[in-house]
């Protein structure tokens, strides 16, 4: 057997001579030593284990004021989505009266055919919600693990919420293109009925007394029974003669028998004509708008007196003025 080793530690005062002596056994210093590597290797895993924690509780924080912003932010879309949700109730509503007051209740919109295809529109828009989607990037940002182990309870809730959000978005979306293929169509009905109305002779192009009417007459000329194809409207020499409805100048010359004659084209087949005038405001291939001046009341051709000889055509066959004239500019 080795003999047991000591190690002596002297103690010295500074003013006593007594000199202190401690024997320290070998066994005891080596376990002394041992006890203090575990000592501080332990301090070194509670430390770290601390840092470990105070992390996951700040993470842990941070999540929970995550958390805090999504559902608030997902609030604040549901307001927002029922909001839009009312205003396209009411959108449809409008367009159901125009449809009533347009009578075409009867008629439903074909809109299936000039609709884009709905599942491609929300497919494309399920892609960029994915890409949109916070909940989405952090479940892609996990590599292990399924998107539940990486989603705290109250994240997964939210994520319920975000994704009825999108099916809501999408129902909204396809919602709004019928709507608005609907009253894009009702718009061109009414666009086509303005312009329709725009062309209706209307307007009494002269002031004046109404001295021969549209039908079947004693001629002033041979007293032969002819038909008259127009209203003749007696005036003095000079009497501004204005456009009962939108047209074009098609024709602004001499006619036989009609003297200086013009004619427009309201479109739809409707056609006016004006005889005896005196001149012209305006030329061929002028657009001219319902009460713009046109001509000047004559006595040209074969005429009896000043007058303007005024005819409504439609599709190239006369019909009487009056049933067309609303506005009266007798004096």
């Amino acid at each position: 057997m080795g003999r047991n080793r000591f190690y002596t530690i002297l103690i010295v005062p500074e003013k006593t001579s007594k000199v202190r002596r401690i024997l320290i056994p070998e066994w005891i210093l080596k376990g002394s030593s041992i006890a203090l590597a575990l000592l501080v290797l332990l301090t070194g895993v509670m430390i770290f284990d601390y840092g470990y924690v105070m992390s996951q509780i700040g993470e842990n924080r941070q999540l929970k004021l995550e958390n805090r912003r999504l559902r608030q932010q997902v609030q604040i879309f549901q307001n927002k989505i029922s909001t839009a949700e009312s205003t396209m109730e009411r959108v449809k509503t409008f367009a159901t009266r125009l449809r009533v007051i347009m009578h075409l209740a009867d008629q439903p919109p074909n809109l299936q055919s000039k609709l884009p295809d709905a599942s491609a529109n929300i497919a494309s828009e399920s892609t960029l919600s994915r890409t949109a989607d916070p909940f989405a990037r952090s479940a892609t940002r996990s590599t292990e693990g399924s998107v539940a182990d990486t989603l705290d309870p109250e994240k997964l809730e939210l994520r319920k919420e975000y994704t009825l959000l999108e099916k809501r978005i999408s129902e909204l979306t396809q919602s709004a293109f019928e709507v608005e293929e609907q009253l894009q169509d009702e718009y061109e009905i009414l666009y086509d009925k303005k312009s329709f109305l725009a062309a209706l002779p209307t307007r009494q192009p002269a002031s004046g007394y109404f001295t021969s009417g549209f039908g079947v007459r004693t001629s002033p000329y041979g007293d032969r029974i002819k038909m008259h194809e127009g209203l003749d409207i007696a005036n003095r020499l000079g009497t501004v003669i204005r456009a009962p409805a939108d047209g074009e100048v098609t024709f602004a010359t001499s006619k036989a028998g009609y003297g200086l004659t013009l004619i427009l084209n309201h479109g739809y087949g409707i056609e006016t004509w004006y005889g005896h005038l005196k001149k012209f405001s305006v030329s061929k291939g002028n657009k001219v708008k319902r009460g713009a001046q046109i001509a000047f009341l004559g006595n040209t051709g074969r005429s009896t007196g000043p007058h303007v000889h005024y005819e409504v055509r439609v599709h190239g066959y006369p019909v009487d003025p009056r049933s067309y004239i609303f506005e009266d500019s007798s004096p």
